[in-house]
């Protein structure tokens, strides 16, 4: 049963982009409100969207309210942010987007990195909301992020970690770009990728 809701969810991370109601993004992102605020009917809302990205689809409903019903809210989003189908973990790629990701949302990597602290000695949803601000830092690249929820499946404490060692570059001042320094795109180095002359300094290398 899980295995065909983690495909299912993966589809319909795949088919719409972050923006769209029909993402997972936004179920998830009511659950967490909810849970901040207290809503009234929040954890229902947020379901009502997960569903709701696959409307079309009558069995994956089905396996939606099963798969609630047999983990909980908690564990179902953590599920969500895990789905990755059949993408295999790779962790090198996953710390060339975490460069990236240092670079261009330091705050995606400092808070998502904050939470997962929290979430690893108290309980609550903390765990999520880390998965998903890392997760998020990545919105834009529909590939990075399904790569990400493979890496949360497969050892998301050691993604984290990667996560971390960014950080401590950020806040060591250890990040120092090109382009500040007047170096601009070139022909293979697009502005949103990691310049290629950054690599040598980087955790694991990145080529």
């Amino acid at each position: 049963m899980f295995d065909t809701f983690a495909e299912y969810v993966d589809w319909q991370w795949s088919v719409n982009s972050w923006t769209k109601q029909d993402s997972p993004a936004a179920a998830i992102n009511h659950y967490l409100a909810a849970a901040r605020t207290g809503a009234n009917g929040g954890a229902g809302t947020a379901f009502a969207w997960l569903c709701y990205g696959v409307r079309n689809e009558p069995a994956a409903v089905r396996l939606y309210q099963q798969t609630r019903e047999a983990l909980g809210d908690e564990a179902l989003y953590a599920a969500v942010l895990k789905a990755a189908g059949r993408r295999e973990p790779d962790f090198t790629e996953a710390g060339v987007h975490l460069l990236w990701q240092a670079f261009s949302s330091p705050l995606s990597l400092t808070s998502a990195t904050s939470l997962w602290a929290t979430g690893r000695t108290s309980a609550g949803t903390a765990a999520v909301e880390a998965m998903y601000v890392l997760t998020a830092g990545q919105s834009h690249n529909a590939s990075a992020c399904q790569l990400y929820r493979s890496c949360l499946a497969s050892d998301a404490a050691r993604l984290f970690a990667l996560a971390r060692e960014q950080v401590s570059l950020f806040t060591a001042g250890g990040l120092d770009h090109p382009y500040l320094k007047g170096q601009g795109a070139g022909a293979h180095s697009l502005r949103d990728q990691v310049p290629s002359v950054v690599a040598a300094a980087s955790p694991g290398g990145v080529s």
